[in-house]
């Protein structure tokens, strides 16, 4: 696996400009980001991580959400910035990035977390798990959004406002990459078409298929989501290729 993973990612995001990376249908309305727009996310996460976090390789990053395209963007940002990243599924249970099925576990037995990580990422501000953090972040998995609309604990960051006064332009040298390999072609379907880019259907918000997402996002394709919402007509109108 390239080292420089995160930079080859966000380039090729940012030259696919208006093209659609990221079509989410897990709200009430599909929302759209552009390769340019999902690139201008992560690189603003970035910054906000390293500048407002002091994010290092090696720290230990928790993503305890809901399935969300915002997911998706904490975890390829803090990944860029080679953190070791934990993504559970809202209700304390381990996503693996390698596959489309929760980690397995006995049945009642706890997920095994890093002790006292040092950032937390969660719309449950009051867990023991965020009060374990090092550094809060609070968000909502809701896509048009200014803040969070909760009580905001104190020394807690507010991710999507504090995220959104963060320069346009990556201003941060990135170490390597420390998030799963992209997958040289989908498993589940063929190919598409010579100089067609791939367009997957994937799980939830893709974070338990990063493999797939990422030669998706790599070849200048993109990912649909989340296929259990999405139906057999609006497959076909957003032009899939295949499934993760």
């Amino acid at each position: 696996m390239s080292t420089d993973l995160n930079a080859q990612l966000l380039t090729t995001l940012e030259r696919s400009g208006p093209n659609p990376a990221l079509a989410w249908y897990g709200e009430a309305a599909r929302i759209e980001l552009s390769g340019h727009v999902l690139a201008n996310w992560v690189i603003k996460t970035i910054g906000h991580l390293h500048d407002e976090l002091a994010l290092e390789p090696g720290d230990t990053v928790v993503l305890d959400l809901p399935a969300h395209w915002k997911r998706l963007v904490l975890a390829i940002a803090a990944w860029s910035l080679g953190a070791e990243v934990t993504v559970l599924d809202g209700r304390g249970a381990a996503v693996s990035a390698e596959a489309d099925l929760p980690a397995q576990r006995p049945a009642g037995a706890p997920t095994a977390l890093p002790q006292e990580p040092r950032v937390v990422a969660t719309d449950r501000p009051e867990s023991p798990l965020a009060q374990s953090a090092d550094e809060l972040l609070v968000l909502e998995a809701v896509s048009l959004t200014p803040r969070y609309s909760g009580h905001l604990p104190a020394l807690a960051h507010d991710w999507v406002s504090e995220v959104r006064a963060h320069p346009d332009q990556l201003g941060v040298i990135l170490p390597a990459w420390s998030g799963p390999a992209p997958e040289q072609s989908t498993s589940e379907q063929s190919e598409p078409a010579a100089g067609t880019p791939p367009r997957l259907l994937v799980p939830e918000d893709g974070c338990g298929s990063m493999p797939a997402v990422l030669h998706a996002l790599l070849t200048g394709g993109g990912i649909v989501s989340p296929s259990a919402l999405v139906t057999e007509r609006q497959a076909s109108d957003e032009a899939v290729t295949g499934t993760a």
